[in-house]
């Protein structure tokens, strides 16, 4: 099974309870929040396993054993993937521990965190150390779902099929929202098969890869409404792929760079979604979409650790930001949404 799989997960937290404990080992693996609805469906599995290792808790051979029986045991699969589709909350907590486990997550994320820590402060400097650390990585950007004929144009420019993508994963936004799986699954294949036909023109075109990347972003959404937590961390780490591979062709692409970002905000990191964010509106000041994305990311961090100071300084200077900026694109932003940083603002003012 992929390493992001609720199984493996599940195994993690099991080797690791028989030297320090269920709890103390779900917490570590999972982090405390996650734990919390984790061990709603991992309870009645470890309760199956100990009636065939009545030590399993207590002794890490044991522990080991009743994980290398768990990936044995179908029935006790199943009871975990139900327990997980049955959960009537907490699923996004789970999937953010899955995504922390999977292995090209973690390799994309080391080298973005060595990108800071060489550019220390010095944000123009930032892409390029983190250009750097992606040079190193070597994925395969392999297609997770079925195949669709590509309908292009004759002559359609690169743009054009870019243009044409955007405008399908844009609507397959619109029917994850109104809950149509489905319909946004066949729009997403829609966009896939242009994105496709246009790379094999164009390999490691940087627009084509950035558009691929939003694609499998969405994908994850879908996935995350179908309870299908296995695709919504392969999607997540496929779409990561191409942020990079993009990044790779072109340092300074700052699409890509927020796409990054979202990946982040979806795993729950919000310090390197932050950072992200931040570097992609350094990056462009007048990129709408990237001050907004790193607008959810720090409103995300302060329900975590609640209003400090620094928090509320850099959500405001956001807001102001975007309440300057909105106005000069009507496209793409709402009236509504102006008046939610209005406000934000007005609150974040008295505090």
């Amino acid at each position: 099974m992929p390493s992001g799989s609720l199984v493996e997960l599940a195994k993690k937290v099991i080797r690791r309870a028989g030297k320090i404990g269920l709890d103390e080992a779900g917490a570590r693996v999972c982090g405390p929040t996650a734990w919390s609805y984790m061990k709603k469906i991992l309870s009645p599995v470890v309760g199956e396993l100990e009636k065939k290792f009545p030590k399993l808790l207590l002794v890490p051979e044991e522990a080991d054993k009743g994980a290398d029986a768990l990936s044995k045991d179908a029935a006790l699969q199943d009871m975990l993937n139900n327990g997980f589709a049955e959960l009537t909350s907490g699923q996004e907590e789970i999937l953010a521990a899955l995504a922390r486990q999977n292995e090209t997550l973690t390799e994309i994320g080391d080298a973005v965190n060595s990108g800071f820590l060489e550019a220390g402060e010095k944000l123009d400097a930032v892409l390029d150390a983190i250009q750097h650390g992606f040079a190193a990585l070597k994925f395969e950007t392999a297609g997770l779902h079925p195949a669709v004929e590509a309908k292009v144009a004759p002559g359609l420019s690169l743009a054009e099929i870019c243009d044409q993508a955007t405008a399908f994963q844009y609507d397959a936004m619109k029917w994850v929202v109104a809950g149509n799986a489905k319909t946004a699954s066949q729009r997403l294949a829609e966009a896939r098969a242009l994105l496709e036909a246009g790379l094999k023109d164009a390999p490691g075109h940087a627009d084509l890869l950035v558009s691929f990347g939003y694609v499998e972003k969405t994908q994850a959404q879908v996935a995350q409404l179908q309870r299908n937590h296995e695709e919504y961390v392969n999607s997540l780490a496929e779409a990561a792929k191409y942020f990079v591979e993009a990044l790779k062709s072109d340092p300074k692409n700052v699409g890509a760079l927020n796409g990054m970002a979202n990946i982040y905000i979806f795993d729950r990191d919000y310090d390197r979604a932050i950072q992200l964010g931040t570097l992609a509106v350094h990056s462009r000041p007048d990129y709408g979409a990237a001050a907004w994305d790193l607008a959810i990311a720090l409103e995300s961090k302060m329900k975590i650790t609640g209003d400090t100071a620094e928090l509320v300084e850099q959500l405001k200077s956001v807001y102001h930001h975007l309440q300057a900026l909105m106005p000069k694109q009507p496209a793409a932003f709402t009236a509504s949404e102006l008046a939610h940083v209005q406000e934000r603002l007005a609150v974040l003012d008295k505090i």
